[in-house]
């Protein structure tokens, strides 16, 4: 996942230009009069932590959007079908996390239906957003799924930099990663499979921690949804934070 910063910041001074042509930036949600932070969690689901996350979730009473692998999805149907139960939205994160720009127009297709019918399989519910692998699209692939009414590719907020869960910062390198980027309607990268999954266990201590710090801020949760204006607050996303 580390070319996820590289692949964020040079989007970013496009995707600026395109908001401020599309009508400048979507209004960030609010939710009883507190900005929202949307929490999101890639690769997944994953036996070894998604059901972590999912209970760190319920007890805080927090909502987040699951960005899924295709083929994770179909080996462990059960999780994905909680992800939903509990209330989180689920998109789509690709079969196998290629990187699409490397790969034939046919793949990326493939890559999106397979994971598409993997979610569908086990919710009865297709999914409507799509983040790709590293935040790395391709002309071809953002015509396709507007065809097929999906909307991405959704990035997050990455402004400050500091290193990302998958780098295995420990628990407060983590928390400081989300505060920093903290900002009202900002999307933030998380993980619960791949890479974090090397990371120290201590390291998953930083979740309860980190949610009940934002709202010591001032924060509630929401999930991610379609927005028809591009936001340059999470790298021009065509997407907002609303309240679950």
């Amino acid at each position: 996942m580390s070319k996820s910063k590289f692949a964020v910041t040079a989007l970013a001074a496009a995707s600026l230009a395109f908001a401020l042509l599309a009508g400048g930036p979507a209004v960030a949600a609010q939710a009883a009069d507190k900005p929202l932070i949307g929490l999101t969690f890639d690769d997944g689901p994953s036996p070894q932590r998604t059901a972590f996350v999912l209970d760190v979730l319920k007890q805080k009473g927090v909502k987040a959007t699951f960005f899924l692998e295709g083929s994770h999805a179909q080996q462990y149907p059960d999780l994905v079908r909680r992800i939903k139960a509990e209330g989180h939205v689920i998109g789509n994160h690709s079969w196998d996390h290629a990187n699409f720009p490397d790969i034939s127009q046919a793949a990326q297709k493939q890559q999106i239906d397979r994971t598409n019918s993997a979610i569908k399989a086990a919710t009865g519910e297709a999914p409507k957003l799509m983040r790709f692998p590293f935040g790395n699209s391709t002309s071809y692939s953002l015509n396709y799924i507007k065809t097929i009414g999906m909307t991405g590719g959704i990035l997050w907020r990455w402004h400050v930099g500091q290193p990302g869960d998958f780098e295995c910062p420990g628990a407060a390198g983590v928390q400081k990663y989300v505060m920093d980027e903290a900002a009202p309607g900002a999307i933030i990268l998380l993980h619960d499979a791949e890479d974090v999954l090397s990371c120290p266990s201590s390291q998953w201590t930083y979740l309860a921690k980190t949610i009940d710090a934002l709202r010591a801020k001032g924060y509630e949760f929401g999930v991610v949804a379609p927005s028809t204006r591009a936001n340059p607050l999470n790298e021009g996303s065509p997407a907002v934070v609303v309240a679950p």
